[in-house]
């Protein structure tokens, strides 16, 4: 009796609801960043650390008085900072780069557009 049952086309029209309110928003589980996305992101998180570094040493220098070694230190802390996340980036890239290839061939080794 208190048995809730769901009939088939109503869960199948909900499942293209939630499908096409997920494509208006721009919500697609394929999306990928654009290369050029992800230079302008690379070039961001390295001038992000050095800025970081920097607005530390300083607020470190002026109120503790010791000008300008933390200035020196926070600034070679966010470079490395910037670095390690260009690099992070840059090999999930070269990973996604490599992994590419290997998914458009079939079991015997040939690849799409070798299969007539």
């Amino acid at each position: 009796m208190g048995e809730n049952k769901i009939d088939p086309k109503l869960k199948a029209l909900d499942e293209q609801l939630s499908q096409a309110r997920k494509k208006a928003q721009g919500e697609t589980l394929d999306d990928k960043p654009s290369p050029m996305g992800r230079a302008f992101r690379m070039g961001i998180d390295l001038v992000a650390g050095v800025g970081v570094g920097l607005i530390i040493g300083i607020n470190l220098d002026g109120w503790l008085g010791t000008s300008p070694g933390f200035l020196i230190g926070f600034l070679f802390l966010g470079f490395a900072a910037g670095i390690r996340n260009v690099i992070r980036e840059a090999n999930k890239m070269q990973a996604e780069a490599e992994d590419a290839p290997a998914q458009d061939l079939g079991e015997d080794g040939a690849g799409k557009a070798d299969k007539d």
